[in-house]
């Protein structure tokens, strides 16, 4: 590796750490903004936090975010959604077709075995010649 190789690595180096550091000190800049906005909010008759993010964020079924995070609601919300009876759900409950067997191929000349009835065995099977350690 060169020095101009070395060079450019120290100096990407540098520039990632500031973006990193650039990146934190923003981060904390709008979560003062968000905690300011929560403390004030209330007193300047300015919608709270939560009704923004009912709002503006994801769908809870029309719940307030208040409502979803309650000890006493997780039970309730975790058994709700458990899968007892999705298989009744997605196939209705009929009786299984019958299965009918297949038919037995028939010899083809008239004196040899049908297929079933000719099966080569396997070489040591049910002689005992099984020699293992």
């Amino acid at each position: 590796m060169s020095w101009l190789g070395l060079v450019l690595l120290v100096l990407g180096a540098y520039l990632a750490y500031k973006l990193v550091g650039a990146l934190l000190k923003l981060l904390m800049f709008v979560l003062a903004l968000v905690g300011a906005y929560w403390f004030l909010a209330p007193h300047l008759g300015w919608p709270t936090v939560s009704e923004l993010f009912y709002v503006l964020g994801p769908d809870f079924g029309g719940r307030r975010i208040e409502e979803v995070v309650q000890p006493g609601s997780i039970a309730g919300e975790v058994s709700g959604r458990m899968v007892d009876g999705v298989i009744d759900r997605i196939l209705p409950s009929q009786p299984l077709p019958e299965v009918e067997p297949l038919p037995e191929p028939a010899p083809t000349q008239p004196g040899e075995l049908s297929p079933t009835e000719a099966e080569p065995s396997i070489p040591g099977e049910g002689t005992g010649t099984f020699r293992g350690s």
